[in-house]
């Protein structure tokens, strides 16, 4: 039987002869172990029933930690972990909802200390994520018409490897793209699971854009790599000790099961369509998460900006991942995307993308319900990434705009397979992008360009919708390869939404490619476009997480109402109700006071007889 192979429970050590006499019973009644799935724990020593030094059992490096202590009911107890890496610990009293060491509870590293409320608690360097608990949300993922769970083979513990593909099978898979996500390589990464968890989630979510995704992708999501190595609790190997992630360059005799049996899958698939996207998932004790981009050098130019294209998607107005976090090496044929390279070039976009365990590098503390969102907004972007459109999520390339600007594909920040330039000059007159008619709504507009030094600083953004035009001056000198937003469109009537990028400008004049979200029922601004009278701005940060920062400014002194409403237009909150003296106003929203959940709200401001409404959006 597998269980007979866990470790089994662990005897403290007294440290000297003297401690086995004067030990007591308190000592007595204290006891470590990790005979449980996905446990880790050599063995445990102390001097004074209060100091423990656990030491956990290695691999190719030790980080993984996972065990039980019983007996410590209203006993305060400090323990160092001899072999780890850990910032902030978790712990649970149930072994299914975790929470972390507070910062007083984790003096130093691999050290955390507490008075627990309860008799037996479980500690980990991060939330587990075991193969029982993957088994029941595959039952739960499987309730889906969109979901096809298979095996893919067995490892030599005879554990399976699960393959979930997640499509709309009424479409022809032949006219998709397909995608491969994978996780779990090392097994101490348990961020990567939450990571892919929330992934699979939003795939699966019911509305109008992801059914679209399912009509266009084949998702092959293969949850556990190294399932062996998951199950008895290794840090970095499977079972018997190999570093699957490094074996794809081997002789068949050194191949491990696991990669012949992800490789002939791979291959399987490639022989029909070449995947487009190979998603490597890991995690990493470095505060950030990352992209491993792949050099030029070892690659090609153009693989080189797809690489760095798809990063940017995913970091586009991300509040945990920015473009600072990524890094770079040269792709290595021991590794998947190794492999990958070498037989099929660049035809698959293979990337490994790592999560952190304790802190992102905006200094926000990892929580599975981050590392959720993370996953969807991957899903986000592997698909705008793939250019799919759909009227509620529309992606505008350059393709359709006149041919008298000059295209370019200098540079890694651009959208697509290039953009266009001019300058006044040229006297080239407007790119103009259009979309066909859309029904009735709310739409976010957002620009995106590759930036230059040589950019113009007063780049005229002409935004025409629902019988209204809006112009917005951006700078091109910065924030390229994001998505950068430039207004909100309000259709009370099915239309198009124009957008022009004005010639005329200090500089060069980039026209590359917009994104249009619909947001839901248009909502009604009166007197909108009178920025003499009042101006309303956009909140920061946004989106935001427990609190933002909303400003306004007034031209004389007014009664002002501030309000904040969710989505289907029941109030939350009022933020302010009193007259007002002319100038700039600063007012804090907290989500977390108010007891609202993520999604977008909307903030209404009324000043005198003029009002503005602008969307926000809370994630914890």
């Amino acid at each position: 039987m597998i269980k007979e192979l866990l470790p089994p429970v662990i005897h403290i050590t007294k440290t000297f002869a003297l401690f086995i006499i004067l030990s007591c019973s308190l000592f007595s009644q204290i006891r470590f172990d990790a005979n449980f799935e996905s446990g880790n724990m050599k063995s445990v020593t102390t001097a004074d029933s209060v100091n423990y030094v656990v030491t956990a059992y290695e691999d190719i490096g030790g980080r993984w930690f996972y065990f039980r202590i019983s007996g410590v009911q209203n006993k305060f107890i400090k323990v160092k972990v001899s072999n780890s890496d850990v910032k902030r610990a978790v712990y649970s009293y149930d072994n299914k909802t975790f929470a972390r060491f507070s910062a007083s509870e984790s003096p130093a590293t691999s050290t955390f200390q507490k008075t627990y409320e309860k008799d037996t608690v479980y500690v980990a360097y991060y939330n587990p994520y075991t193969l029982s608990f993957l088994r029941e949300r595959i039952k739960q993922w499987s309730a889906s018409p969109y979901v096809k769970v298979d095996t893919l083979g067995f490892t030599l513990r005879n554990l399976p490897i699960h393959d979930l593909t997640i499509t709309d099978s009424s479409f022809p898979d032949s006219l998709k793209y397909h995608v491969w996500i994978h996780a779990r390589t090392h097994p101490s990464e348990t961020p990567s699971s939450w990571h892919l968890d929330g992934f699979i989630e939003s795939i699966l979510a019911d509305n109008d854009v992801i059914q679209f995704y399912r009509e266009h992708i084949v998702f092959h999501c293969i949850p556990f790599t190294n399932p062996d190595g998951v199950y008895y609790g290794r840090s970095r190997t499977n079972y018997d000790g190999v570093d699957i992630e490094s074996n794809w360059n081997k002789g068949d005799a050194q191949t491990t099961a696991e990669v012949k049996i992800l490789k002939k899958r791979m291959t399987e698939i490639n022989s029909h369509k070449v995947l487009s996207i190979f998603q490597n998932l890991h995690s990493q004790a470095v505060p950030y998460c990352t992209f491993w981009i792949h050099t030029a050098s070892s690659t090609s130019d153009y693989f080189y900006r797809l690489e760095n294209q798809f990063s940017n998607l995913n970091t586009s107005g991300n509040p945990y991942f920015t473009q600072e976090d990524y890094s770079y090496s040269n792709i290595q044929s021991y590794f998947p995307e190794g492999w990958l390279w070498n037989n099929w070039g660049n035809k698959v976009v293979a990337l490994t993308y790592e999560t952190p365990y304790d802190y992102y590098s905006t200094g926000k503390e990892v929580t599975n319900e981050n590392l959720s969102y993370l996953g969807e907004r991957f899903m986000y972007s592997i698909s705008e990434f793939l250019q799919l459109s759909h009227p509620k999520w529309i992606i505008l390339d350059n393709k359709n705009i006149a041919s008298f600007w000059n295209a370019s594909t200098a540079g890694t920040e651009f959208f697509g397979d290039n953009y266009f330039t001019t300058n006044a000059a040229s006297q080239s007159g407007p790119a103009v992008f259009q979309t066909d008619v859309l029904q009735p709504g709310k739409y976010d507009v957002y620009a995106w360009w590759q930036s230059n030094a040589n950019n113009a600083y007063d780049t005229k953004f002409s935004v025409e919708g629902g019988g209204k035009e809006t112009s917005v001056i951006k700078s091109q000198k910065v924030d390229g390869g994001e998505w950068n937003y430039l207004s909100t469109v309000n259709l009370f009537n099915s239309g198009a939404v124009k957008i022009s990028v004005d010639d005329v400008a200090s500089g060069q004049v980039v026209a590359d490619a917009f994104r249009i979200i619909y947001t839901g029922n248009p909502v009604y601004v009166a007197d909108a476009y009178l920025p003499n009278e009042f101006q309303l701005y956009q909140n920061y940060p946004n989106p935001f997480n427990p609190s933002t920062t909303i400003q306004f400014k007034i031209e004389k002194q007014s009664a002002v109402l501030l309000q904040v409403y969710n989505s289907i237009g029941e109030l939350v909150t009022t933020l302010v109700d009193q007259e007002l003296s002319a100038g700039l106003h600063k007012v804090n929203f907290d989500a977390a006071a108010n007891s609202v959940a993520s999604g977008i709200y909307y903030y209404k401001l009324q000043a005198g007889n003029s009002t503005q409404t602008k969307g926000m959006i809370f994630l914890k």
